[in-house]
């Protein structure tokens, strides 16, 4: 086997795959670089998820013919100059491989102009040749467009997800480096429409406002800078009431640099400690300010990789400092309580749900009738009568009840095995193909509407209207980013509010639309269902066992972890008599 030393052109395209594996990291390092210049207006226009079009647009410093020509030459760059600037980097990008690295896998576009120039420069390229470079008029600045990505790579594209996938990865870049520039204003439109606008006022709250919406930021306090030993910290923090299911509005960022570190997002949430429901995660945006020759960003292309120097002592500061801050809100008098319950009635007198708040979690009639969606005003029909629980146990029994324990499982004696039931999962089940049922079926219309800012999520919402709608959520638009719901499913029991239906739009937002009524009947099951250590009546217990087993597959929750765990005599035989 002898060793060939590769093209130029096969170089350019495997060092390409590091830095721009999708539309997104393309517009991330396009944006990063506006920075640099100095902007202090971008602009992100995307089409086709961005593989059909990528435009960034601002007002930088610009780049004049020869810098233009430069450009596009891996590891050429403006950011460094000797290898001990690598020890102190302060600048977003440095190494020279985000324009040749996106030339190189599509049809590039650039326009420049410097303050001092009379006119612009165009350069066109096409898989990072240059085929074009002349004067063109236009304004200081930049415009960098992205056609075709990948167009000569054709099993990268193999590898890209649905354009509502590939866009919203885009929406959570700009989101990001919108926290981290907020002096800087931003717009992201996406398919000719304006998913994403900031001030660039130098306000996070403001930034918060466009990015959250207008529900959460009232629950946002900023903070600091507020000076430790080694770090500064500076930023905003989400009130205890204010917790989402996942991560995905923690944002980290390190000399205004967006980062992933463990350890650093493990401070932010122990510094919630206690204060949150279990399984709920804290809100806040975190900019975290140190000396560079402490920190290595050159770990990897895509530079959201670091190390710390002394990764211990900063993550213990920086838990310290965030906790002094949190305990800090929490004693504010404009502070909202963060027990579940006042938490549940805040949202109910803060126009959330109409329904009141959190219903009995150990109720399992059927629904009260409802109205059923008619839309041509016809006489409706009402929902069957209630079934009332008039015995512990059924007419004919296929099990016989032991009783709970630990106010989590339920025991049942059932053709002579031991049965251990989850009852959370049991429950989710049983709502689940309840939903399923519900499809195009007895709703329950809202009195008051509730009002939904959907934020930058708002762009998704047309796409899941009509799947939404056979479920039993009507939504009309009502201006910008805001919708109004008019109506639920009647088989949900639980609380019911704007932040609920946010999540489940973010939740919905990377899905297919044939997905969509699957993804909303589980997460509203899961919300819904009876929790562990809820005290059970055995009436209630029978009532939950009566259902799970007429349901078409008792076997596991929605989620696919099992419901139910058997025993025979002879296992329970070998567990207390082992060889």
């Amino acid at each position: 086997m002898k060793i060939n030393v590769l093209s130029s052109e096969v170089v350019n395209q495997i060092a390409a795959g590091e830095v721009v594996e999708r539309p997104a990291s393309a517009i991330k390092e396009l944006v990063e670089n506006s920075l640099d210049s100095g902007a202090t207006s971008i602009s992100v226009d995307l089409e086709g998820g961005g593989m059909t079009l990528i435009r960034v647009t601002d007002n930088g410093c610009g780049m004049g013919q020869k810098d233009l020509e430069l450009s596009i030459l891996r590891h050429a760059t403006s950011k460094l100059k000797a290898i001990d600037d690598l020890f102190s980097i302060g600048t977003l990008g440095f190494r020279g491989e985000a324009l040749p690295s996106i030339a190189a896998v599509s049809k590039l576009r650039i326009q420049s102009k410097e303050p001092a120039d009379n006119a612009g420069h165009e350069l066109i390229c096409s898989g990072g040749e240059i085929l074009e470079l002349k004067p063109v008029g236009m304004p200081q600045g930049t415009i960098v467009e992205v056609r075709g990505l990948f167009f000569n790579t054709p099993a990268r594209l193999k590898f890209m997800k649905s354009e509502t996938a590939e866009s919203q990865r885009v929406v959570q870049v700009i989101e990001r480096l919108a926290f981290s520039h907020p002096s800087v204003r931003f717009t992201l439109t996406i398919d000719s429409r304006i998913v994403l606008q900031t001030l660039g006022n130098n306000n996070l709250i403001d930034t918060a406002l466009a990015v959250f919406g207008a529900s959460a930021a009232k629950q946002l306090r900023s903070f600091g800078p507020v000076q430790g030993k080694t770090v500064g910290l500076s930023g905003i923090l989400g009130t205890p009431a204010l917790h989402r299911n996942n991560r995905t509005w923690q944002t980290l960022f390190l000399n205004g640099r967006y980062i992933e570190h463990r350890g650093l997002a493990f401070a932010l949430e122990e510094a919630y400690r206690t204060l949150l429901p279990i399984k709920r995660y804290p809100v806040g945006v975190i900019h975290i300010t140190m000396n560079p020759q402490e920190v290595d960003v050159n770990v990897h292309p895509t530079k959201v990789e670091v190390r710390l120097q002394d990764e211990r002592a900063v993550v213990g500061e920086v838990i310290t400092m965030l906790r002094a801050q949190v305990e800090l809100m929490t004693q504010a008098k404009e502070q909202i309580a963060v027990s579940c319950e006042t938490a549940a009635d805040y949202s109910f007198k803060s126009g959330g749900s109409t329904i009141g708040p959190l219903l009995p979690a150990m109720r399992f009639e059927d629904p009260a009738p409802m109205p059923k969606r008619d839309s041509y005003g016809g006489e409706r029909p009402v929902a069957p009568a209630i079934r009332e629980q008039i015995s512990i146990l059924p007419a004919i029994a296929s099990y016989r009840l032991i009783g709970q324990v630990l106010h989590s499982y339920i025991l049942v004696e059932k053709k002579g095995k031991l049965v251990i039931i989850d009852q959370h999962a049991a429950h989710e089940r049983i709502l689940f193909e309840q939903f399923i049922r519900s499809i195009e079926g007895y709703v329950q219309e809202l009195a008051i509407p509730i009002s939904v800012d959907f934020g930058s999520y708002a762009h998704f919402v047309p796409r899941f209207l009509e799947p939404l709608n056979e479920l039993g959520f009507r939504l009309e638009p009502f201006g910008g980013n805001t919708y109004l719901l008019r109506s639920i499913p009647a088989t949900y029991r639980g609380h019911f509010d704007e932040q609920t239906l946010r999540d489940l739009m973010s939740e919905l937002s990377t899905e297919r639309t044939s997905s969509v009524w699957e993804k909303v009947a589980i997460s509203l099951a899961c919300r819904s269902a009876i929790k562990a250590n809820t005290r059970l009546s055995a009436s209630e217990m029978v009532e939950l066992l009566d259902q799970l087993y007429a349901c078409a597959l008792p076997v596991t929750c929605p989620h696919g972890r099992p419901i139910e765990l058997e025993y025979n005599e002879d296992e329970l035989f070998k567990l207390f008599h082992p060889r």
